[in-house]
């Protein structure tokens, strides 16, 4: 079975605070191709005691503007850099608790659709794409934020 994207977190920030309470961290994790994606850990953060330069496997909710969609059968065009890509997995994904070490209380809540890409799978909301999807669908989007839901 696919992962979903595995690396090694290289930086572990805190970011917003008030009277010494943390509220939110910036993450760097590095992906076995070298590339780095950066990560948002909101609303108390599950991600505090990770210990950099150790292999993490990240459910992420991926963010998004600009979002194409293509049904199952049509080519979309070629990846423009700034862009992602995924497959539709599944339109209505639910966590399920005891798959995960951490996870955080508001991705319980609802049905995701879950994606592949080349980095691995991930999460988006489906009031984002706007339309219903199926498996085998593409969505082609622009990435505005990588938010951590959970951690395997």
């Amino acid at each position: 079975m696919e992962s979903f994207i595995t690396g090694v977190l290289v930086t572990n920030k805190a970011g917003a605070s008030y009277e010494g309470q943390v509220y939110d961290r910036f993450l760097e994790l590095r992906l076995i191709d070298g590339q780095v994606l950066e990560v948002f850990d909101p609303f108390e953060p599950i991600s505090t005691d990770l210990s950099t330069d150790e292999t993490y496997e990240f459910i992420l909710l991926s963010l998004a503007k600009s979002i194409w969609y293509f049904p199952q059968g049509v080519l979309p065009p070629p990846l423009q850099n700034n862009l992602w890509q995924g497959t539709v997995i599944q339109a209505d994904w639910q966590f399920v608790k005891e798959d995960y070490r951490r996870i955080h209380s508001f991705v319980k809540e609802r049905e995701w659709v879950l994606l592949s890409t080349a980095e691995g799978r991930l999460l988006m909301n489906p009031n984002e794409i706007g339309i219903q999807v199926r498996p085998g669908d593409i969505i082609q989007w622009q990435n505005l934020r990588l938010d951590l839901c959970a951690i395997r």
